[in-house]
């Protein structure tokens, strides 16, 4: 079973950052999962990517240079423990 990547985007009518799960696919390219880590955000709204197809430790790299402008709720994601 693939491991999930991340992808950042940035709503475009308020400017937040949202992460949302993905899948890779055999294409290289990723599937991304409908609504955001918190659920305030769907894929289809009006928005930029800022990464995508990111493993949850360059994600969480790119994250941190990014700052406090990116959703808690998402990004507390990438450091939860994983059982």
């Amino acid at each position: 079973m693939p491991k999930n990547v991340y992808i950042l985007r940035e709503r475009k009518s308020n400017g937040e950052l949202h992460l949302f799960l993905a899948n890779p696919t055999e294409e290289n390219e990723c599937r991304a999962h409908e609504k955001s880590i918190c659920g305030r955000m769907d894929i289809n709204e009006d928005s930029r990517t800022i990464f995508s197809c990111q493993p949850e430790e360059r994600a969480r790299t790119q994250c941190a240079k990014i700052g406090r402008d990116i959703c808690t709720t998402c990004v507390s994601h990438l450091y939860m423990d994983k059982i």
